[in-house]
């Protein structure tokens, strides 16, 4: 029986992996790496910064570099570029509002605790969420399942008892791995990527109740 939903942040609620990807590059640009698009898909989408970055460290030899450093400079300027252009994929807050009424909710995302708080305060939500796990809580971040895996230890159920909303293929992989169901709609990754998902969506209006009991 389902009776938690647990949903993603970037690129579930807010459509905003572009301003991810621009304070990436201009943090990246201060070091001396430039950041394409497929550079960024590869290292950075659906993982936390930590991870992400000591990747792009070790790989392209930028030598004296502290990830801590680089996180901080990046996590400032997507502050302060979401201040001003924050935008939300549409029916997701009428999605959490309905689901809110019937199942217990949760935030797990890969973003860091600020970067959370900006988000959830500015569009009023964080109190529909029982538990909000970011990434300075995790040592692994996704793909791995430890992000899923201590929500649910937060939450107090089992994994049996929770579908998880995602966007990205890390992110399914995170969720498939901690034993729970994926929901994936296809806002930020083609659904070719996206296959190992109980269920794939391209609008929030499909997910009714009917679609997340037939899940269990």
């Amino acid at each position: 029986m389902i009776t938690t939903v647990i949903f993603d942040m970037n690129g579930v609620i807010t459509d905003d992996e572009d301003l991810h990807e621009l304070a990436t590059q201009k943090a990246f640009e201060k070091v001396g790496l430039t950041i394409t698009p497929n550079i960024y898909r590869q290292y950075c989408l659906g993982r936390t910064d930590a991870s992400a970055f000591v990747d792009l460290i070790n790989d392209f030899n930028l030598k004296n570099q502290k990830v801590s450093s680089i996180i901080t400079d990046k996590s400032i300027l997507y502050q302060k570029l979401i201040a001003s252009n924050l935008k939300i994929y549409p029916g997701v807050i009428e999605l959490i509002e309905n689901l809110y009424l019937k199942y217990t909710l949760a935030l797990t995302t890969s973003s860091t605790f600020k970067e959370v708080k900006t988000v959830v305060n500015q569009l009023d939500i964080e109190d529909l969420f029982k538990v909000i796990v970011s990434s300075n809580d995790v040592k692994r971040g996704k793909p791995d399942p430890e992000p899923y895996l201590l929500t649910a230890e937060k939450l107090g159920v089992s994994s049996d008892n929770c579908v998880v909303i995602e966007d990205s293929e890390n992110g399914v992989r995170s969720a498939i791995a901690a034993g729970m169901k994926c929901v994936e709609i296809t806002n930020t990754e083609d659904s070719k990527n996206l296959l190992a998902a109980d269920q794939i969506i391209e609008k929030y209006s499909e997910i009714t109740e009917d679609l997340i009991k037939n899940l269990a």
